[in-house]
């Protein structure tokens, strides 16, 4: 547990380091910052893996991580190659939404022992919910002249398994309080991606937003990890 422990505080300082770096200029010594601050992640994870012992939850949780790796860095050469903006946007989102299918897939194995029954409900109406919200998220980024440009259904398919996720971690945590750990990871992930998303769509260039959304989602994996350790 000390080790997972250990990893996540990297992470944080790793991630608070990129965020000094990154609000000044995009380098390749920044991205090297947060590639390691999500390796630190990753090895909070694997950590934890060992220490609780093997489970296929546990390795879906730390795939996702993974994928989440492989967004970061995607995206973040997508701001230091504005060439190759869309393709890298449209990779590193797919990464991402890869991820969510592996958390998905370990909160499913996860409650299954607990209630199948909620099943029956929890799905169907995490998934109105978050149409409802994606629509709701779309009318105010109207408002506030956000301009998705050429990726509107990616975001539009990101937003709404995003926000699937939230409110299913939600439905499952009330069965089991000790999943909150992970909801709350959640959360944190779908308010960072908020901020992202007026950050590339909104011209919201400010340096605080860079603070907040890398140290929300980086919390937000940390969280993940923290899970595998007090909930599996």
């Amino acid at each position: 547990m000390i080790g997972t422990v250990v990893f996540v505080v990297l992470s944080m300082l790793l991630c608070v380091a990129f965020c000094v770096l990154r609000a000044e200029k995009a380098t390749g010594f920044s991205l090297t910052l947060k590639t390691l601050a999500s390796l630190a992640f990753i090895f909070a994870g694997i950590i934890a893996l060992q220490v609780i012992g093997f489970s296929v939850a546990g390795l879906l949780i730390l795939l996702g991580m993974i994928c989440g790796l492989a967004g970061d860095i995607l995206l973040d050469l997508k701001v230091m190659y504005p060439a190759r903006n869309t393709a890298l946007f449209l990779s590193g989102t797919a990464s991402f939404a890869v991820g969510h299918a592996f958390y998905f897939s370990a909160t499913l194995l996860y409650i299954l022992p607990i209630s199948t029954a909620m099943l029956a409900w929890a799905l169907p109406v995490a998934v109105v919910l978050a149409v409802m919200a994606t629509l709701a998220i779309l009318f105010a980024s109207k408002k506030m002249g956000m301009d998705f440009q050429n990726v509107k259904w990616a975001v539009i398919a990101y937003s709404i398994i995003l926000t699937f996720m939230f409110f299913f971690t939600v439905f499952v945590a009330i069965y089991s309080p000790i999943f909150w750990i992970f909801a709350g990871g959640m959360l944190l992930f779908l308010l960072s991606d908020l901020v992202l998303s007026m950050q590339y769509f909104g011209g919201r260039g400010e340096k605080i937003f860079i603070y907040i959304n890398h140290i929300l989602y980086y919390l937000a994996q940390c969280m993940f990890a923290l899970f595998m350790i007090f909930g599996l």
